[in-house]
């Protein structure tokens, strides 16, 4: 069906197929085909567009309260980014200028290597910048389903911290186990993977305890990516509140994937058995959505702790349930962005955590900002503020270090 016969339907179809999301869930590959990749604008593509005819996709509210609006460019204190990936080739000095306008002190980067060569490689791509940069591995799970799975871990893990890693991560399991890819958004969008129809090892399983203690033997704390935001789990249907959100990165249709509970469970059981390891659990664990699930976890594990990033538009929903949050584990988070680097990145984040402004919207912008709730300021006080900036990485990372055989 073309695009012109689907806006020329009966209009009270239409207005159940916007109401219900079903649009979306009919035509998967029509919606992945027409979603906007992000700092792509679409007003000109809505001039004239009847409100009985606006698909959810297209709906980009603006707010019309006249109410205090901030601009932070530069972070009140000095800033740690302790979540990013730095696929950044010949953009490098572009983003060092950008660094330093907005305040960003040094940054972590996952380098994905599983090898020394790999590592060395990477880290070779910073140039005279390397000062800036903390590089960290991943682990080599290529032989999961053979007997020696263990033993080449242990050994690439070996390879990369004689290579000058200091810490391991992102790793992630979102259902199918480490080292496997599910829910990565649709083909083409910037990032995606490929999905696996193999099963890999997950986080709790036995024959990655060495590995888990081999990382506190030689003081690399571990940044885990465990499950993936709750409303992806949920019917993408008239009920869900994440649906226009989410849905890109939905897995309620993916078969053969553990549930969002089990492996929220798994993590647990993985950081219990490993006292001495340090763990960041990156995307508040994605239990930002229930934060008195993850104080409890808190709680039990003081190995672990929690990073924001890509997270400040489901956090900034909730701005009174969040801050309390950071208020009562105010040394166990730490900054990160998950995003592409840019000023207006940057003064987004640092908006939502210094500021008090309410009803703001980010709209086409990248992914996590992407999204149509309206969001709020924590205003977090400066002795949060400095801990979450960076105090609290450098502490973590001490830690680590000092538990080291």
């Amino acid at each position: 069906m073309s695009n012109g016969r689907w806006l020329m339907m009966d209009r009270r179809k239409m207005m159940q197929l916007v109401g219900a999301g079903s649009m979306l869930a009919m035509r998967p590959s029509m919606a992945q085909a027409q979603y906007v990749v992000p700092g792509i604008g679409t007003d000109k593509d809505m001039k004239g567009i009847e409100p009985d005819t606006l698909l959810l996709k297209d709906y980009r509210p603006k707010s019309l309260y006249k109410i205090p609006v901030s601009h932070i460019p530069k972070a009140k204190y000095p800033v740690i980014d302790c979540h990013c990936h730095g696929r950044w080739g010949d953009t490098l000095e572009e983003k060092i200028k950008v660094m330093d306008e907005a305040g960003i002190e040094k940054t972590v980067i996952f380098t994905a290597a599983t090898s020394g060569e790999q590592f060395e490689k990477v880290r070779q791509q910073f140039g005279n910048h390397k000062d800036r940069f903390d590089f960290w591995c991943n682990l080599d799970l290529s032989h999961s389903e053979t007997p020696d799975c263990t033993e080449v871990a242990l050994k690439a893990l070996d390879e990369c911290h004689s290579a000058g890693a200091v810490g391991v991560g992102e790793l992630g399991d979102k259902g199918m186990g480490l080292g496997r890819s599910v829910g990565d958004g649709p083909a083409g969008w910037p990032g995606g993977t490929v999905q696996s129809k193999i099963m890999g090892p997950h986080c709790d399983d036995p024959r990655l305890d060495p590995v888990w203690d081999r990382c506190a033997q030689l003081g690399l704390p571990v940044n885990f990516h465990v499950s993936n935001i709750i409303w992806v789990y949920y019917p993408q249907d008239y009920t869900n509140d994440g649906l226009m959100n989410e849905f890109i990165w939905r897995l309620d249709n993916k078969p053969g994937i553990l549930p969002h509970n089990d492996l929220i469970e798994g993590m647990e059981r993985m950081v219990a058995r490993h006292p001495k390891t340090t763990y960041i659990m990156c995307h508040f664990a994605n239990l930002d959505y229930d934060f008195t699930r993850l104080s409890g976890i808190l709680d039990k594990y003081p190995n672990m702790y929690v990073d924001n990033a890509a997270q400040f538009c489901e956090t900034s929903a909730t701005p009174r349930a969040t801050l309390a949050f950071y208020k009562k584990y105010p040394d166990r988070i730490v900054y990160g962005t998950d995003m592409t680097y840019s000023g207006r990145m940057f003064a987004t984040t640092f908006r939502i955590l210094e500021s008090l402004d309410e009803h703001f919207y980010e709209h086409d912008f990248y992914f996590t900002f992407n999204y149509h709730w309206p969001m709020s300021g924590f205003g977090l006080p400066d002795d949060i503020l400095k801990k979450v900036y960076s105090e609290n990485a450098r502490a973590i990372f001490r830690k680590a270090r000092s538990g080291a055989a």
